[in-house]
């Protein structure tokens, strides 16, 4: 069992404000959407997988001397490939990116100066909205944004698809397993059981589409990736609740060393790009490249948690 985390929206404002003057607190927002999943899960997938992570990696950044604070979620996203499904609710991305923006300098504005935004969204339009969002908070170096979950390609390893993930799959072509399949589908049946279509996952065939060559060939709608298709990809039949909680497990544990190495060097290079900026121009310095804002998700080696 998961400790509870401290909830933002449940606290008096003396206590935020308490929170807020620790250098220690980082908020945590989990990033949603409400969009398709294929026939059998909700549409707040993405919504409940956000959560799940802000809930796996809090214990690690307890453990490290840090303080997370739960913030209400922010249950709406970027949904460009599930637009026509019925249900679904898509904001443009700068729509996604201001929202963002806008939460987490109201935040700043009282005292917190340190982000975790943890994402399950992984349409490239949300991910373009995170990093949109990233780089206008980075201005002026004065908050640490980070990303925990899925975003833009660094050229790093993404823990969110690391082997040792699909190696806890039951599915026989893991390559292939995506949106609303066996992970996605254990997920849900880990931390919400009752929301899943049991009678009629167990119905569902495999779904076996390349969805990566669609990606990379521009493909931005679920219906062309998989025409006449129900809107998942892989074998939702093949998931179990014990698979989703042990993905989650692994994924936070993976996440948790990344952040926890860039806490802790956080506001040093900021400090050290600033004076490299003042040598180099002779001027005082702008903003550092990326104001302490690196993306955690990518890194899935280094030490663990303790």
């Amino acid at each position: 069992m998961l400790a509870p985390m401290i909830r933002l929206a449940e606290l008096t404002w003396p206590e935020a404000r308490r929170l807020a003057r620790d250098r220690r607190s980082v908020i945590v927002l989990p990033l949603g959407a409400v969009e398709q999943h294929g026939p059998h899960l909700p549409l707040s997938v993405d919504w409940l997988g956000a959560e799940e992570l802000a809930r796996r990696i809090a214990p690690h950044l307890r453990r490290g001397g840090w303080h997370p604070v739960l913030a209400p979620s922010l249950p709406y996203g970027a949904s460009t490939l599930a637009v026509t499904w019925s249900g679904t609710v898509s904001l443009s991305v700068s729509t996604t990116s201001r929202l963002i923006v806008e939460i987490v300098r109201g935040l700043a504005s009282h005292g917190f100066r340190r982000f975790v935004l943890t994402n399950y969204q992984a349409d490239p339009d949300h991910l373009r909205a995170i990093a949109a969002a990233r780089r206008a908070l980075a201005r002026g170096g004065r908050v640490q944004v980070l990303v925990a979950g899925f975003a833009l390609d660094d050229g790093r390893p993404n823990p969110m698809l690391d082997p040792r993930v699909r190696a806890l799959m039951q599915s026989p072509r893991p390559d292939r397993e995506w949106h609303s399949g066996e992970v996605e589908t254990a997920m849900v049946l880990s931390v919400a059981p009752t929301l899943v279509r049991r009678s009629l996952v167990r119905r569902l065939p495999p779904a076996w589409v390349d969805w990566a060559a669609a990606l990379a060939a521009g493909v931005r709608r679920f219906e062309r990736m998989d025409p006449g298709g129900r809107g998942y990809f892989g074998w939702p039949a093949a998931a179990r609740a014990e698979t989703g909680r042990r993905v989650m497990a692994l994924r936070g544990r993976l996440i948790a060393t990344a952040l926890l190495e860039d806490l802790a060097r956080w506001p040093r290079t900021v400090r050290r790009r600033r004076r490299r900026d003042d040598g180099a121009s002779g001027r005082p310095g702008g903003p550092p490249a990326d104001g302490g804002s690196s993306p955690a998700y990518g890194r899935s080696r280094g030490r663990r948690p303790a």
